[in-house]
């Protein structure tokens, strides 16, 4: 009769403890972007200073003067959305209870500060 090494009883609860740890954690985090409002961010912008208009659309495409950023969504929080463009660079776009939109460019390092366009 071949008689059971502790060391090995040791390692497999590791690795199930480990399996089951990485399983709960990506369901949590699944219902928690599920559970974002992006209204807030929904709408057209306007900066005057530099003549741009951002606009974003309720499937959360950016649209820079009319046209499209390839951008994908890669973190969602209460207060922040962070996109990464197809050269690998970020867009924060920072929203609180004030009327404006604040995008950070990490390609540009600079923040511009957009207001909601109103309807006329």
């Amino acid at each position: 009769m071949k008689k059971n090494n502790p060391w090995r009883i040791v390692v497999g609860l590791s690795v199930i403890a480990s399996i089951s740890s990485a399983l709960f954690k990506s369901n949590r985090n699944a219902g928690k972007s599920q559970s974002t409002s992006y209204t807030p961010y929904i709408g057209t912008w306007k900066n005057d200073a530099q003549s741009l208009k951002v606009e974003i659309t309720d499937n959360l495409e950016i649209l820079l003067n009319n046209k499209k950023l390839k951008a994908t969504l890669e973190e969602a929080k209460p207060n922040e959305l962070v996109f990464r463009d197809h050269f690998g660079y970020y867009l924060i776009l920072k929203k609180d209870t004030s009327p404006t939109l604040t995008i950070y460019d990490e390609a540009e390092e600079q923040e511009f500060y957009f207001k909601r366009e109103t309807d006329k």
